[in-house]
């Protein structure tokens, strides 16, 4: 059965040809574009992650609410008209229990591990250059273990604020507004006007401007001394072994505390609206394609079929089934799905490669090459489609041939 549906399938090699080689484009093209984007796509998260976490756990906000206000001033439920509704924060947010945090977080066995973190906004200034910045306070190496912070130091290292001593690493883009190097020293303006000076000991790049030109690195207990609030922390930022369950972990740990819990997609909820508009984008693309190559294969199929009438009717008459019949198509749609997938997943890999082989001519998270992805699903996900495509569109010729007759045959042909 198999030889003779190749047999058939090949008595037309150049259309036969051409079909594989659509079904292969379009295989290539959804496997070099969702490679592309996927990578770009894990690039943007471990850098979103090197600045929040798997799942932060902040202070409560503590805001004021008319309701809230109301129902102290007139217990009994009196409308009020406010000239000018209540509202604001009644304190800075701070995390009220790092302790029974740490306990709560040891004990989890889904928890990878977690830093305490603290961060203000101060002035960095050299000479009389001046620039306002997000001075993040962490415990290096605590943060070197949830994050992949390091890859994305161009100069010095991380892990040189461990010793503490009024060390600072800032981003390439404050230091370029200072003026500044590797080594040198630059002060640092709190709230109050004290100043410190801080020794220059890293120079991170998240490729993100707006990130680098505002954002700076020093150990916990140095920016709460500039902050002149020892003891102090704004937030925990927590790793997970499975990133999966960061929603599942952030609405039970919500449950029983007043400090804000907000996994990672919820704090980033437009970034993830993106990432859907990216991936319906990218199916649009393959289907389209791959629907035209659908049209080819029927086709090809129906003028073979035409052609082939003598054969079918031949093949009926000496006991062939309209199952058989049916079968025999079938396979030969089986088989431009299966090979144009397999050329289309070499052919899309090498495309892959070749992208991910470009020098952009600046280092980006280790790497000064584009990001591309081969993760397996994007592979699996692209040789189904090629494999459906073409069995769909042998559907109907098959059937068609199935319900031929010998006797319809020689009347077509009368």
């Amino acid at each position: 059965m198999l030889f003779l549906a190749m047999k058939q399938l090949f008595s037309k090699k150049t259309q036969t040809f051409l079909i594989l080689m659509g079904v292969s484009f379009g295989t290539m093209l959804f496997v070099s574009i969702s490679g592309v984007q996927l990578g770009l796509r894990e690039y943007m998260i471990k850098a979103l992650l090197n600045n929040t976490a798997h799942i932060i756990i902040s202070g409560a906000e503590n805001e004021i609410t008319e309701k809230e206000v109301r129902s102290q001033i007139y217990p009994e439920g009196r409308f009020i008209n406010w000239i000018t509704p209540p509202g604001g924060k009644r304190d800075e947010s701070k995390l009220e229990s790092y302790l029974g945090w740490v306990e709560i977080l040891r004990a989890n066995p889904d928890v990878y591990d977690f830093s305490p973190r603290f961060s203000t906004n101060v002035i960095i200034k050299s000479k009389k250059i001046k620039t306002n910045v997000n001075l993040v306070g962490s415990l290096p190496k605590k943060q070197i273990r949830i994050s992949e912070i390091s890859d994305y130091i161009i100069e010095g290292d991380f892990e040189s604020l461990s010793s503490g001593g009024n060390k600072i690493v800032l981003g390439v883009g404050v230091a370029e507004d200072l003026g500044v190097s590797l080594g040198q020293f630059v002060d640092v303006l709190n709230a109050f006007g004290k100043i410190t000076p801080f020794k220059i000991v890293g120079l991170s790049k998240f490729g993100d401007t707006r990130t680098d030109s505002a954002l700076a690195f020093a150990h916990l207990s140095d920016v709460q001394k500039v902050n002149r609030t020892p003891g102090r922390l704004s937030e925990i930022a927590v790793s997970l072994t499975d990133i999966d369950k960061s929603e599942e972990l952030a609405e039970l740990w919500s449950s029983f505390s007043k400090d804000k819990v907000q996994d990672w997609r919820s704090a980033n909820a437009m970034f993830m609206e993106m990432i859907k508009m990216q991936d319906i984008v990218r199916y649009f693309i393959m289907f389209s394609v791959l629907i035209v190559a659908a049209f080819g294969i029927y086709n090809v199929l129906s003028i073979m079929i035409n052609q082939k009438k003598k054969e079918i009717a031949i093949l009926r008459s000496i006991g062939f089934p309209p199952k058989k019949i049916l079968i025999l198509i079938l396979y030969q749609g089986f088989f431009l799905g299966i090979c144009g997938g397999v050329v289309g997943l070499a052919m899309g890999s090498l495309v892959t490669y070749g992208v991910g082989s470009i020098d952009i001519g600046v280092e980006l998270g280790g790497s000064n090459h584009i990001f591309v992805s081969y993760d397996y699903s994007i592979y699996l996900s692209a040789f189904i489609a090629a494999l459906f495509a073409s069995l769909v569109a042998s559907l109907i010729p098959a059937y068609m041939a199935s319900r031929m007759t010998p006797i319809d045959i020689i009347r077509g042909q009368a």
